[in-house]
């Protein structure tokens, strides 16, 4: 409160004080002295009680705008919190490289945590990966992450063979049916299409997940397509390479018929 406020708020204070002992000392000054006196001595209190209605409103005021800061702050701090908690979550399984045996599970982590959306390319054996019950799991949660998030999911299969492909074939319904863009490419295409090859050639592995434009996740895969790993790269730098790569694959991929 600043000091004209505090001025007024004191000569409103006295002012009743006043006008109460006032008129209660002239209707009962002439009856007797006594009466008079009880006059004044009830506009004295009538000051006070005005003063400490006063008093007990500002304060209430004052408490209700730092209860306002206090909410304000502590919802910043559990934004920040959930921040760390994100990446404490993931760091726990390793610094960046997640092991084969907890690979599955970091992954339904990062799944339930999506925003935006995800742009994927899959290389990974489907026996592997979309065949396991996992599969079926990670399909309904990002149905629901379309749903009720109305997150953008992109995902190519990259296939060796039309065997693979039609192997493939429900997995890709399926995912087409809760609302993610499939496509599929060949390998060999990849391999002989010089614009594409030099900038997959820059790729740490061709089975990966940019993830709400914040992180990539990668499945690092042996020779037989098998998964060696888990693996994720936070820098800004590594998230455009791997959403450009994407938009150009995606733009080479072929929709299932």
């Amino acid at each position: 409160m600043d000091k004209r406020t505090e001025f007024i708020s004191k000569a409103v204070e006295i002012t009743a004080g006043v006008i109460v002992g006032y008129v209660t000392y002239i209707v009962s000054a002439p009856k007797s002295n006594l009466a008079g006196l009880f006059g004044i001595m009830i506009g004295l209190l009538t000051t006070l009680v005005v003063a400490e209605l006063v008093e007990s409103y500002r304060h209430s005021q004052d408490i209700s705008k730092t209860n306002h800061h206090l909410v304000n702050l502590l919802q910043k701090i559990g934004e920040r919190q959930q921040e760390v908690s994100d990446f404490a979550q993931i760091l726990r399984y390793g610094v960046t490289t997640v092991p084969r045996g907890q690979f599955y599970d970091v992954l339904l982590e990062l799944l339930w945590r999506i925003e935006n959306g995800v742009l994927g390319a899959n290389y990974i054996d489907p026996d592997e990966g979309w065949g396991r019950a996992y599969g079926e799991l990670f399909t309904e949660i990002q149905r629901t992450k379309i749903k009720v998030n109305k997150a953008t999911i992109r995902r190519i299969f990259i296939v060796d063979s039309e065997e693979e492909v039609n192997r493939l074939r429900s997995v890709i319904d399926t995912q087409k049916e809760v609302g993610i863009r499939v496509k599929y490419i060949f390998k060999r295409k990849i391999e002989t299409t010089s614009m594409l090859k030099d900038w997959t050639d820059r790729l740490e592995t061709l089975d990966f997940d940019v993830v709400d434009s914040k992180y990539v996740w990668l499945t690092l895969l042996d020779k037989n397509r098998k998964i060696k790993c888990g693996k994720i790269l936070f820098s800004k730098e590594e998230c455009d390479l791997y959403k450009r790569v994407h938009d150009y694959l995606y733009e080479e991929a072929e929709e299932i018929r």
